[in-house]
């Protein structure tokens, strides 16, 4: 989704997408959750720490059409799950 008439499209996320399935679905599929911006410093502490792991169950789901960098820009279609 462009907000500058074209100007800000990547090729690198165009590609990204185009390839999706074939380089991050499967196995090669890797959730995350964006949870904010923090300082590199920060970010190798933290990796270094220990990690406990967890479970959860999502209570939904939606598919985005994306923006600059990846970004969420545009809502699609939102699913409510059932855990």
């Amino acid at each position: 989704m462009s907000t500058e008439n074209g100007r800000d499209i990547q090729k690198f996320l165009i590609s990204y997408v185009a390839n999706f399935v074939k380089i991050g679905s499967g196995k090669r599929f890797n959730p995350h959750v964006t949870i904010g911006v923090d300082t590199i410093s920060h970010l190798k502490k933290m990796l270094a720490e220990p990690f406990e792991t967890f479970t959860f169950s999502p209570a939904g789901a939606s598919v985005y059409q994306l923006g600059a960098f990846g970004t969420a820009r545009k809502e699609l279609k939102a699913l409510t799950l059932t855990p």
